[in-house]
């Protein structure tokens, strides 16, 4: 007996390559606050170091777009790379693999 979760089914048509990761399941560098920045966390908006150096953050503007680094499964298809995501699609099939490099 399998133990694989499967997704509700979709009534959105046959799957196509997922248009917000373009079918790789994991979106990265998204500005969490789109088109907006903030004061630099590095330097407190001061734009130097204490030392009176150019911050090596914010490059001396004072502001800084707040980012993620880390690979995150697509908000639209949950890392299945597809969407809408097939009712026999497997976690397994999915695009976003973490553990893997």
């Amino acid at each position: 007996m399998s133990t694989e979760k499967h997704l509700p089914p979709s009534s959105e048509g046959p799957p196509k390559t997922c248009p917000e990761c373009q079918g790789r399941g994991w979106v990265d560098n998204r500005c969490l606050t789109p088109n907006h920045a903030h004061v630099c966390m590095y330097c407190f908006g001061k734009g130097q170091s204490v030392s009176g150096q150019e911050c090596y953050a914010c490059k001396g503007s004072g502001m800084i777009e707040i980012r993620q680094s880390d690979k995150s499964p697509c908000p639209l298809c949950a890392g299945a790379g597809v969407y809408p995501v097939p009712e026999s699609m497997t976690i397994r099939e999915f695009a976003f693999k973490p553990h893997r490099t």
